[in-house]
């Protein structure tokens, strides 16, 4: 697994999407990160950490904090802009108006759902497809 993070996680030969370096390792365990901001981004395994256990089972702890602060930042800032952009731009706030007593709420409302609920709800679906990529490299590599 080791030669498999060091030569490319995801694309064995290429480190050009998902660049991951080996933090630690010792003949039970392997721990490894993204090396940087694009690959901690785009992919979201953070950290992760696999050990033997019982038998010939392998356990896993995976982490994606960076990714999931990435996310709500992302989301903060799009909502912001968006804010921004309906009180600046002539115009905007009319067509807000155009709404009558809904239409600033509504607004807030959306803003706020897609600014700090959205990248919660990512977050619990991207545990689901990060762990079967990692449990589906995992099988590759040990099949190898």
């Amino acid at each position: 697994m080791t030669r498999r993070i060091e030569t490319g996680l995801f694309t064995p030969g290429s480190r050009r999407r998902a660049d991951y370096v080996v933090r630690s390792r010792s003949s039970d365990a392997v721990s490894f990160s993204a090396n940087d901001f694009w690959t901690a981004f785009n992919v979201g395994l953070n950290d992760v950490e696999l050990r033997r256990a019982e038998g010939n089972r392998l356990a896993y702890r995976g982490s994606f904090n960076r990714w999931a602060a990435y996310a709500a930042i992302q989301g903060l800032v799009v909502a912001g802009a968006v804010l921004l952009v309906v009180l600046l731009w002539p115009g905007a706030r009319g067509e807000v108006d155009r709404y009558g007593a809904w239409g600033w709420p509504l607004l807030i409302t959306l803003l706020a759902f897609f600014g700090l609920v959205w990248p919660r709800v990512l977050v619990v679906m991207h545990r689901r497809f990060a762990s079967r990529a990692l449990e589906r490299i995992v099988r590759q590599a040990v099949a190898v």
